[in-house]
């Protein structure tokens, strides 16, 4: 008996008797498989069709799901194993797919997957249901008790929520760092990268199981007094620490912590794990960082990586204060530029002014370098290692009323614009990740309410949202490609996306697919306008729409006629 077979055998032993004939049918599951010419040809010689659905989402898993087979994601899928779960009706793959088609389509509840996501043939069939099993689901339980409502998918959101919730957090973090490996061995990640780290908060109601808290103040106006009152409140949940490209886009390492926690401890342990994910194909060279990462002993041991960073100072910090004070009598950089205001007759025109300040070996960050250093800051003689900062004397002509922002880096400041613009990155990771995360991700809609489901949105979320941005980036770059012989393709950058979000993505691709149809006959499927559609079983059509060009050229296509 075959290594197959045996496991098959094992597996329906598992799940006893009764379920025999089930098991063995998922056993047996598989994607359905495009193939354009074989359904054509059956179409024209008119094969019985085993199902046709309009394609609403089914466009966008097309090509998507082809993109994952060839960069080797699919497999990665095949290989996730759910912890302590011995009889498995639906094979695991299946549950993570049906997960990642919540994520992926926008579904902001469990509770609307049975109307919007279980009930779409088109898309059940893509990942192996057929149409009985959405219909009937894959077993009877319940059916006794069921009056009104009638069954709507194979599965239940809850039974999907209660599965995909069982993948534990060193699994989630296995298949985020698998798809880093394989983008970059895929191409999409290579050179010298600039990188951008911040954390997010994911805030909870207090209910949820396992969640952390943190205590914050906030200023509020109480009946018959002037003056605000100052009040203490409690915040609920976790934190999502991601460090991404900000060329692509693309998340490159992420941790998810209780809320509470201290960001700066992640910030080494996440960048040499982003580094092995990035092999040799490429390598992070400056990391710009939000405030939140300001320890001394971190930042020294990123200068001893190799690595650049730029981070702002703390303005009750000595080093932020003595550059302050030095800028004042240095010699500022200065940038101009004219910026319009308004429009037509009422349209004005405003020169601006920028002045930066570098300042070069500042030692008065004490806490900058090594521990066995920095223990001794208290001492009279004591020398701190030498940093460089950036001071704003003057931004797009306002003074600050203080002594003006200050970069702190370890990185050349005889230009400082160029450390200007290099921390300016770090909003790519704000309104990139986050604020896209959020809306139209709907990273905050968990689908239970503990640390598990926590966990499993997440990752699966960053996941999909890294996979959807690699795969309209490599779109675009193919179709940007010149044909000549030699040359290469474009450099990939977020740019190539032309300010297109997620939602507009989505509604762009239903415009485009709405008349288009999925066919399967047999195992195999494809996608066709219905003008094609009418062509290919001879229904007589007296115009089709220009790119389709004439019936010939239709039949042609998917090489038909002489």
């Amino acid at each position: 008996m075959s290594t197959d077979e045996t496991e098959k055998a094992q597996a329906i032993e598992q799940a006893g008797e009764g379920e025999t004939s089930v098991v063995q049918e998922r056993l047996n599951w598989r994607l359905a498989q495009r193939d354009d010419t074989r359904v054509a040809h059956g179409l024209y010689a008119g094969e019985a069709i085993e199902e046709m659905h309009e394609l609403s989402e089914a466009g966008l898993l097309d090509e998507f799901f082809a993109f994952l087979e060839e960069v080797g994601m699919m497999q990665v899928f095949e290989e996730v194993v759910l912890p302590d779960v011995k009889r498995m009706l639906v094979p695991t793959i299946q549950f993570v797919l049906l997960y990642l088609l919540k994520v992926l389509c926008g579904s902001e509840s469990m509770h609307e997957l049975p109307r919007v996501l279980f009930s779409n043939l088109a898309l059940m069939e893509l990942v192996g249901f057929n149409a009985q099993q959405c219909e009937q689901g894959l077993t009877k339980r319940g059916d006794a008790q069921r009056k009104t409502k009638r069954k709507q998918g194979p599965v239940t959101a809850q039974c999907l929520a209660d599965n995909i919730s069982k993948l534990n957090q060193e699994e989630m973090e296995r298949l985020l760092n698998r798809m880093v490996q394989l983008l970059t061995g895929f191409g999409l990640l290579s050179g010298q990268i600039l990188a951008a780290l911040d954390g997010s908060k994911l805030p909870t109601p207090e209910s949820y199981e396992g969640c952390g808290k943190i205590k914050q103040t906030r200023k509020g106006k109480v009946k018959g007094q002037k003056d605000p009152v100052t009040e203490d409140y409690y915040v609920y949940g976790w934190k999502v620490l991601v460090l991404i490209d900000v060329q692509t886009r693309l998340p490159l390492a992420m941790k998810l912590v209780p809320i509470q926690d201290y960001e700066g401890k992640w910030l080494v342990p996440l960048l040499e794990q982003a580094q092995s994910n990035l092999g040799t194909h490429a390598r992070i060279t400056t990391v710009v960082i939000d405030r939140g990462y300001l320890d001394g002993e971190d930042l020294f041991r990123v200068h001893q990586m190799g690595l650049i960073f730029v981070i702002v100072g703390k303005a009750n910090m000595a080093v932020v204060q003595d550059a302050q004070g030095l800028a004042k009598g240095e010699r500022a950089s200065v940038r101009e530029r004219v910026v319009r205001h308004g429009h037509a007759k009422k349209a004005t025109q405003e020169r601006v002014r920028t002045e930066l300040v570098g300042l070069e070996a500042l030692t008065s960050y004490d806490s900058y370098g090594e521990a066995s250093q920095t223990h001794l800051s208290h001492r009279r003689d004591y020398v701190g290692q030498t940093i460089n900062a950036v001071v704003v004397r003057k931004w797009e002509n306002r003074v600050p009323k203080t002594g003006g922002t200050v970069y702190l880096t370890n990185g050349p400041v005889s230009d400082p614009f160029v450390v200007f613009d290099t921390y300016d990155w770090r909003s790519v990771i704000e309104n990139g990740i986050f604020k896209e995360g959020k809306y139209p991700w709907h990273l905050l809609r968990f689908p239970k309410r503990n640390e598990a489901g926590v966990v499993v949105h997440c990752h699966f979320t960053l996941l999909v949202m890294g996979l959807c941005t690699a795969f309209r980036l490599w779109q675009a770059q193919q179709a940007l490609t010149p044909t000549s012989d030699g040359q290469t393709h474009p450099s990939l950058s977020s740019s190539l996306l032309g300010g297109e979000g997620t939602a507009r993505w989505r509604k762009r691709l239903q415009e485009e697919n709405r008349d288009r149809i999925i066919v399967f006959l047999g195992s195999a499927y494809v996608i066709f306008h219905l003008a094609e559609f009418a062509v290919l079983t001879h229904v007589p059509i007296r115009r089709l729409p220009s790119p389709l060009g004439s019936p010939l050229h239709v039949l042609h296509r998917f090489g038909i006629g002489p």
